[in-house]
């Protein structure tokens, strides 16, 4: 275990991948009803004899599945983390468009003229004339603002680190996002496995009852429909848990993009505190870290350098040319009516140097003060994030460092509502006697505060795994980059009835080197 005070400062390491799945049998007793069939559950065959009750409709297929496994599948085929990468690559062919702005374009083609009617020369005479040529040419040509071929070459470069930057968040914020959907199946198992620890016991209670409604041992005769009611509450709880486990395991599969009818269940046994970044550095330390790796930092300052470099092309704009050149060679076939001539030779050359100050130059510094407009802005939302991320730093070190101190009272209650029950159960279950009589009610309130107990303690050490990863995606580290180095704290109670308090080594997510082949 750790320190209170190494709880309030968390530094890098990394994740967890860690789950439960227990298979819950419902329990078939006569008494009270089964539950009845689910909704939504895939068609079977009808079948033969219309007489015989239909059967029940199966469970969809089942795949475990553990978080390395998942987090890989996100960040190789979760679709908004290839529409952020594909626009990564965009970025990166603008840049070479705009590196490319000096060489000139390669022009060729025909070209075909004819006039017939009114024309004038150019010492002004009137005449009519048809006449018509006919043109084939092929040469180089430029037209490049000199601003624009310095400065966009570098905002482009700003586009690129902000396209990268945005990809590696998206990243992040999904791999988040499927841990977290990852926890919440998790939470679900372990709340369904409680659940069936407690009507299990709640259903033994409500066998005694009747048992003791039959021999008049009872102490009251509302026992046995206190006990009835408990099982069907159990039950009706079940029914709603086994709904939103099937529910979180859609919302999995849709993060990484599986087929939502198989229903997705955790590999692990164990629900133990995983600790991802370790209280080795203050707060300070943390949200510095975090604002140096953050690549929402990043995307906001190359916006800053974007709009920086657009003020300086604004400025410089009517001091530099615009560059025209171009060399046409090719042929000229032409002549009288329909009289064309041979093709013969001949090139076009010329180059101009044109300054443009617009509106007399006051266009120029109107669109100085709005580009310097835009970079107050990108510098605004630069200081927004910094915030931002500073907030989500602290927000979850503070979380997780309370959930950690709720972790030793939440088993210190699980281990007091078991013993209130044993002792219930040996004073109730124990009776002898003629005078002895059975009382339901002191069970079934130690069964009730077991649940609560129990529900409380798991969703504390849920929670505690959720803040973990909250914070280390905070600082800027993708879930998947450290799942090897997560450290799994062992725990004196079993979060999950059943269930081992120390789990099994975590899997390594990096694949195996290569084994170079034998020699011959």
């Amino acid at each position: 275990m750790i320190s209170h005070n190494d709880c309030r400062g968390w530094c890098v390491r990394t994740a967890l991948g860690m789950g439960l799945s227990l298979a819950v049998a419902a329990p078939s007793r006569a008494e009270p009803p089964a539950p009845a069939p689910r909704m939504y559950a895939p068609a079977t065959p009808q079948p033969s004899a219309p007489a015989r009750p239909a059967p029940p409709a199966p469970r969809p297929a089942t795949y475990p599945i553990d978080l390395p496994t998942a987090l890989r599948l996100a960040d190789a085929s979760n679709p908004t983390v290839g529409v952020a990468r594909a626009r990564a690559r965009e970025a990166v062919a603008q840049l070479d468009r705009a590196r490319v702005a000096w060489i000139p374009n390669l022009s060729f083609g025909p070209t075909f003229f004819y006039h017939d009617g009114v024309d004038q020369n150019r010492r002004g005479d009137i005449f009519t004339v048809a006449r018509g040529n006919y043109t084939l040419g092929v040469g180089p040509t430029v037209r490049v603002d000199v601003s624009d071929a310095l400065y966009l070459p570098l905002v482009a470069r700003q586009h690129v680190r902000a396209a990268d930057s945005h990809a590696r968040a998206t990243a992040n914020n999904i791999q988040l996002d499927v841990a977290v959907a990852y926890l919440d199946l998790v939470e679900l198992h372990g709340l369904m496995a409680i659940n069936a620890d407690i009507l299990d016991r709640t259903e033994q209670i409500y066998r005694a009852a009747q048992l003791g409604a039959k021999a008049g041992l009872n102490k009251t005769a509302a026992d046995v429909n206190r006990a009835a009611t408990e099982v069907n509450l159990r039950r009706e709880e079940g029914i709603v848990l086994r709904g939103r486990t099937d529910a979180a395991a859609a919302r999995l599969a849709r993060l990484l993009l599986l087929d939502p009818t198989v229903e997705l269940t955790p590999f692990e046994v164990a629900v133990v505190p995983v600790l991802l970044v370790p209280g080795e550095y203050t707060l300070e330390q943390l949200v510095q870290t975090a604002l140096m790796a953050r690549p929402e930092v990043v995307v906001a300052q190359a916006g800053v350098a974007a709009a920086d470099a657009l003020v300086r092309q604004a400025k410089v704009a009517p001091l530099l040319p615009r560059v025209q050149g171009e060399f046409i060679f090719g042929g000229l076939s032409g002549g009288r009516g329909n009289d064309f001539s041979p093709l013969q030779s001949q090139y076009n050359t010329g180059v101009a140097l044109v300054w443009n100050f617009e509106n007399f130059g006051l266009g120029n510094a109107a669109t100085v003060r709005g580009r310097r407009a835009g970079q107050d802005a990108a510098v605004f939302r630069l200081r927004e994030t910094e915030a931002l991320v500073s907030s989500q730093v602290v927000e979850a070190a503070h979380t997780s460092a309370a959930r950690f101190e709720t972790l030793e009272p939440a088993q210190e209650a699980v281990r007091q509502a078991q013993e209130m029950y044993r002792k219930f159960r040996e004073a109730s279950f124990g009776v002898v006697g003629a005078k002895a009589q059975f009382d339901a009610l002191e069970p079934l309130t130690a069964v009730q505060a077991l649940s609560a107990a129990r529900v409380q303690y798991l969703q504390q050490v849920v929670e505690f795994n959720r803040s973990q990863f909250r914070l280390y995606t905070a600082i800027g580290q993708p879930a998947l980059g450290g799942l090897n180095c997560a450290v799994p704290n062992p725990v004196d109670v079993p979060a999950v009835p059943g269930a081992p308090a120390a789990p099994p080594k975590l899997p390594d997510p990096r694949p195996a080197p290569a084994t170079p082949p034998a020699r011959p």
